[in-house]
């Protein structure tokens, strides 16, 4: 059982304050630090009944964990997606990019346009690290300029002392001995879509002959696998409306060999029947527990590391005490290019005016940017304002947000309640899982 209090004086506070787990033990959250406190059972009581006494105890917490969030955005920012091929060889069924098309034609990133975006990048860093992300679309359909943007960038940014990565989305279907040699060679984050085993993947995600790919997956993914080089591996599994089996899925790309997933659940998809709406949140949530259930149980009597990446990344930014008033750098530190060479505020916004940013020759606008950041920050938002976990949050995806609302916010907090809950467990048993040793 949760509870939730709002603390009133002589004058009402403007949002929750902080928020009490009741459990054994029972776990005490400040809303405005971050901060996560284990209390005593008459503590957790007295809070719960906000009586004077306990809401005096824990004012100067309150207090000590005030924070000021920095008010503008970068002067340019530090990362930058690519989306080298605006088109796609699968036909998935939920795809909001519209096979990286959104809604216009295929279309290819050339050369030039790459090395102008990764220029500006590595030019308004100042010598701050730097990351560049290859995207579609599958951005495999555009090798070419994928093996020469890398070296490109590498060198440019070795020149003036810039630190820099690399990542790149991909389906996973294209990948060739090559690519796993580039991956290898430079520290690459690449992500796998892949949504679990066999039948669960290949049910939406096929090919334009109707044919599945997970077979063709596994094939070419498994020497990098075996041998990540420089290259971070992981899967990232789209959870639809049809099929909640998500620590199912976990185990199934376990056992394909990859050493970290996570899932997200389909909020926008251009087939209504797909997309979680109201009443499918709670199924959601606990599915969600279960897995991370199941994954606590693997990992706490063992040396194994977390493998279900949502529950470590969650659990490592409680232990840091995460304090967002953005849910992401879309629009800060990070922008996203089209084939074109247009900048837009991230990756989902692609190719939508309303989100665009600049060209080429300008970079992205630091003012719209600032009037885009100045404009989401969760204080402004309804109903995040009134909400407890508002700075753990960020108050949600910003495309996903505009285009289907916030019908997912209860959900958001159950998992945090959950994650809150587990951390004391976590600390106590396997404190080298959250950075803590």
């Amino acid at each position: 059982m949760t509870h939730l209090i709002q603390i009133t004086g002589t004058q009402p506070a403007p949002a929750p304050s902080f928020h009490v787990i009741a459990g054994q033990p029972s776990v005490l959250f400040l809303t405005a630090g971050s901060q996560i406190f284990m209390v005593e059972e008459g503590l957790a009581e007295e809070l719960q009944k906000a009586t004077p006494e306990a809401l005096e105890m824990i004012s100067s917490l309150r207090a000590e964990g005030q924070r000021a969030s920095r008010s503008s955005v970068r002067n340019q920012p530090l990362a930058v997606s690519l989306n080298i091929a605006q088109s796609c060889n699968l036909q998935c069924s939920y795809c909001y990019a519209d096979e990286g098309r959104f809604g216009g034609s295929p279309r290819k990133m050339d050369l030039e346009t790459a090395k102008a975006a990764i220029d500006h990048l590595i030019a308004g860093a100042k010598k701050k690290p730097v990351s560049v992300g290859f995207i579609g679309g599958e951005p495999l359909l555009n090798r070419q300029v994928l093996h020469a943007a890398v070296p490109y960038a590498a060198v440019q940014a070795e020149r003036v002392g810039c630190p820099i990565s690399f990542g790149i989305t991909t389906n996973g279907t294209l990948i060739t001995p090559e690519d796993i040699a580039l991956f290898r060679a430079h520290r690459f984050a690449v992500t796998v879509s892949l949504d679990g085993g066999r039948q669960i993947n290949d049910r939406l995600r096929r090919a334009r002959n109707a044919s599945g790919g997970f077979d063709r997956v596994v094939r070419r993914i498994r020497a990098l696998l075996l041998d990540p080089g420089s290259a971070r591996v992981a899967a990232r599994a789209t959870i639809d409306r049809s099929d909640f089996d998500i620590d199912g899925r976990l185990n199934a790309l376990r056992e394909v060999g990859f050493s970290e997933a996570g899932v997200s659940p389909l909020r926008t998809s251009p087939d209504p029947t797909l997309a979680l709406t109201s009443s499918h949140w709670p199924a959601y949530l606990s599915a969600m527990k279960e897995a991370a259930e199941q994954e606590w149980r693997r990992v706490r009597g063992r040396g194994e590391q977390f493998f279900f990446s949502n529950l470590a990344i969650a659990l490592k930014q409680l232990h840091r005490g995460e304090y967002r008033t953005l849910p992401c750098g879309a629009g800060d530190n990070y922008v996203s290019v089209n084939a074109s060479g247009d900048y837009f505020i991230c990756h989902r916004t692609v190719d939508d005016p309303k989100f665009f940013l600049g060209g080429l020759e300008t970079g992205p606008s630091q003012h719209i940017r600032q009037s885009f950041v100045d404009s989401r920050r969760v204080d402004l938002q309804q109903p995040c304002q009134s909400c407890w976990a508002r700075y753990l949050c960020g108050g949600g995806c910003h495309a996903e947000v505009l285009q289907s609302g916030r019908s997912g916010c209860d959900y958001i907090r159950g998992w945090l309640e959950y994650c809150i809950a587990l951390y004391p467990r976590v600390l106590a048993e396997r404190p080298d899982l959250i950075g803590a040793t």
